[in-house]
């Protein structure tokens, strides 16, 4: 793809963007940054003639799981919507860090080092 130098892609100047990096195990992040946290997951199966897949995110101090489902799309499609929703989790709630735990490694490298 050819982008455009020096678009800022919606972000406003008052908006200070860092770029990701690799974290450490989650049993090794500081007490301050595992409320942060998020792991993600996404599966497909085949049910009759049918792909059904579904994405879910999962926070280890809250022990709570969100989740989304649905027909016709791939495993690497419900991957990408695991990692949707972990971020829409952080944006809505207005998180100054996201500790992300995925394992597509197109996904993870993209995150972590591409970007």
């Amino acid at each position: 793809m050819n982008w455009p130098e020096g678009k800022d892609f919606g972000a406003s100047p008052e908006e200070e963007l860092t770029c990701a990096e690799e974290a450490p195990l989650c049993n090794q992040l500081p007490e301050n940054k595992k409320q942060f946290t998020l792991f993600t997951d996404g599966s497909c199966r085949i049910v009759g003639k049918r792909r059904r897949w579904k994405a879910a995110v999962w926070s280890p101090t809250r022990q709570v799981a969100e989740t989304a489902k649905g027909e016709g799309e791939s495993r690497q499609f419900a991957e990408v919507k695991a990692i949707q929703l972990a971020l829409d989790i952080a944006s809505q709630e207005k998180w100054p860090v996201l500790c992300l735990y995925t394992d597509p490694w197109m996904v993870a490298n993209a995150l972590w080092g591409w970007l």
